[in-house]
């Protein structure tokens, strides 16, 4: 059963978190203040995919999958994210449906911030909030070319199906 933790217990454990890495112990505390530390069970969720989003994640102990339904409404799982890694950045620049159902397939702790509250901070603390934000971007570039590759390798993998099928046809013509 999800269950809110104690803050001030976790300040360490932001520095493990990649977009927080950059941030000295003053900054970390002040993001500590804007969080919620949550920790929730194997097998529970904590994004639905088509909900509204409107928070920040980080994984400090334990990892999420990443599934989003494929056209007959199984979920289908596309990726992991584990400790010190975010998820749900693009609700801080978007108030649109989560794309991806994010679930627990074990034990995991992480820390939730208002994105509101998120943006709040950028404008109280910008040169904090100027890193923060730029390490978010880097954090979305990164999934992005992760996403590119492997539409790549699936290109890939088709084209040497459709080669494959081709040399069998040859094959069989020649015969």
């Amino acid at each position: 059963m999800k269950k809110e933790l104690q803050r001030n217990d976790f300040l360490p454990a932001l520095k493990t978190i990649m977009a927080f890495q950059w941030l000295n112990e003053t900054e970390l505390a002040k993001i500590l203040d804007i969080s919620t530390i949550i920790h929730f069970e194997k097998g529970e969720t904590i994004i639905y995919e088509g909900d509204i989003g409107s928070h920040l994640y980080g994984v400090i102990k334990g990892e999420v999958a990443v599934s989003v339904n494929d056209k007959n409404g199984k979920d289908v799982v596309i990726n992991n994210i584990g400790d010190g890694e975010i998820f749900g950045e693009t609700a801080i620049f978007l108030a649109s449906k989560r794309t991806a159902t994010i679930a627990c397939p074990s034990e995991t702790t992480v820390m939730q911030i208002k994105c509101q509250d998120l943006l709040r901070f950028f404008k109280a603390h910008p040169h904090t909030g100027n890193k923060l934000l730029m390490l978010i971007v880097l954090s979305l570039l990164n999934k992005l070319k992760h996403t590119n590759d492997d539409i790549v390798l699936e290109k890939y993998r088709s084209l040497n199906i459709i080669q494959a099928a081709e040399q069998i046809q040859k094959f069989i013509q020649e015969s």
